[in-house]
């Protein structure tokens, strides 16, 4: 998610155009986790360019390139709607691994008290499971193995993986992602906010879809592969939001997806819901607040993907090979 207003009127146009003619299960708002991995993508081209270009490596090893449309220049950035795209592909058994529903109790009482239940896999169990894969070639887990039956080649499954990771953790890092309000309205959970309506602007009709869009500023698809103008663009855009804003070390966490999804819930909690009322227009005041909230949570996603791209790679120089 992004959310800044160079974007002009006839993508505005184009956005509510798309949101008419798209399922939203296709993800529109890719503009959002195109911004985390270009963060994410910048940092290592600073901090540390040989672990970029082995990640770069290991994406481009892909054999099945019918999937892979979407990338041509910049595959690390692009690559960050793949998990989305892929969903009505064949390809959506990892569709519940794109979040987590951790509940919150916004009127007290216990689970105990309501019909909501977890799911058994999610994207913090994900996110760690598939980063042992990379990193160390761990094929223990329920999401190697699940993968490992669509990609018998290791090297195709690694691959995928990775592209899988990029997209996940922007997705863990916008706070809906990681909560589920349960209360009398919703005994079972108000899926991550797409249940909370509001009136619907720019193709974004419940509160899921306006944290997805980031507050209204990228309701549209972005055109993939970027052109050089967009890649321009999009970089002025991460480098005016993380100069205003940094993380501090100590809340790296580093490849510690429990902790980033714990964060969002905080944030669900303390931003997200209160100021909303169902079915009711955001006051100017929530957009104002949410819009600095989360251009922070993409400056963190940002931060996070970079360091856990360190962690994956940084002693597997022959990825570059």
């Amino acid at each position: 998610f992004s959310n800044r207003t160079y974007k002009n009127t006839m993508r505005s146009f184009a956005a509510v155009v798309l949101a008419a003619l798209t399922s939203e299960c296709n993800a529109w708002w890719g503009t959002g986790h195109l911004m985390t991995a270009r963060a994410a993508y910048d940092i290592l081209e600073q901090e540390a360019p040989a672990v970029l270009s082995a990640a770069n490596a290991e994406l481009a090893k892909f054999s099945k390139t019918s999937l892979t449309k979407d990338e041509n220049n910049y595959p690390f950035v692009e690559c960050a709607t793949f998990a989305d795209n892929i969903k009505g592909q064949g390809y959506s058994f990892q569709s519940g691994w794109h979040f987590v529903d951790q509940p919150y109790l916004n009127e007290g009482g216990s689970l105990d008290d309501f019909t909501f239940t977890m799911d058994e896999y999610f994207v913090s169990d994900a996110i760690t499971d598939l980063t042992a894969f990379l990193k160390d070639g761990d094929k223990s887990s329920y999401y190697y193995n699940k993968i490992h039956g669509y990609f018998s080649n290791d090297t195709d499954a690694r691959s995928f993986a990775l592209r899988l990771v990029i997209h996940y953790v922007g997705d863990i890092h916008q706070p809906l992602h990681a909560t589920a309000e349960i209360n009398s309205k919703f005994p079972s959970g108000d899926r991550g906010g797409n249940s909370q309506w509001i009136p619907n602007k720019d193709g974004a009709g419940n509160l899921h879809a306006v944290w997805d869009s980031v507050i209204y500023q990228h309701t549209g698809y972005p055109s993939l592969p970027m052109s050089n103008s967009f890649w321009s663009s999009l970089g002025d855009d991460v480098e005016e939001i993380t100069s205003e804003y940094t993380v501090p070390s100590s809340k790296y966490h580093d490849a510690d997806a429990y902790a980033w999804a714990d964060e969002s819930l905080e944030v669900a909690e303390e931003t997200v819901y209160p100021g909303y009322e169902f079915n009711t227009p955001l006051s100017d005041a929530y957009i104002a607040e949410a819009s600095v909230v989360a251009n922070k949570r993409i400056v963190y996603g940002g931060r996070r993907l970079a360091n856990l791209m360190k962690y994956i790679y940084g002693n597997s120089a022959e990825f570059t090979q």
